[in-house]
């Protein structure tokens, strides 16, 4: 399932989650690591042929079944953000390229509807800020 969506709850929920000490102590770590590329050459394309790849572009986001697709995606987020939820029973994947309040709203709330199978799932979920985050408390 691939969409776009709007609602105050979902944007609240976001910014709770990007507040969360944890969270933000993960992303300052990250800023220090070198960016690595990924790419395959003509000796991997026997492989890559055999995987299967969900890439979401802005705007977008998409809830995969892991018996499904391999890998799942999204780049160049430079003024954007991006969030990964996964249920650690499941392993059902979501993943969303945001840039603007209106794509959070419905979107992370059909992300989180489509991943929980019960009420006490646990999930993992991964912040992806945009390139010059900064983050002013108030």
């Amino acid at each position: 399932m691939i969409g776009a969506v709007t609602s105050p709850v979902g944007s609240r929920l976001l910014l709770d989650v990007m507040s969360h000490p944890v969270i933000m102590s993960a992303s300052d770590s990250f800023k220090n690591l070198e960016e690595l590329n990924v790419s395959f050459g003509e000796r991997d394309s026997e492989s890559s042929t055999k995987d299967r790849y969900v890439y979401v572009f802005q705007r977008e986001f998409a809830v995969v079944n892991p018996a499904l697709v391999d890998f799942v995606g999204t780049d160049e987020a430079t003024t954007c953000v991006g969030l990964v939820i996964r249920n650690r029973k499941s392993g059902m994947t979501s993943i969303a390229h945001m840039d603007s309040p209106e794509i959070v709203d419905l979107g992370l709330s059909q992300m989180l509807s489509l991943a929980l199978e019960d009420d006490d799932a646990e999930l993992d979920v991964h912040y992806l800020p945009p390139l010059d985050y900064q983050v002013s408390l108030s």
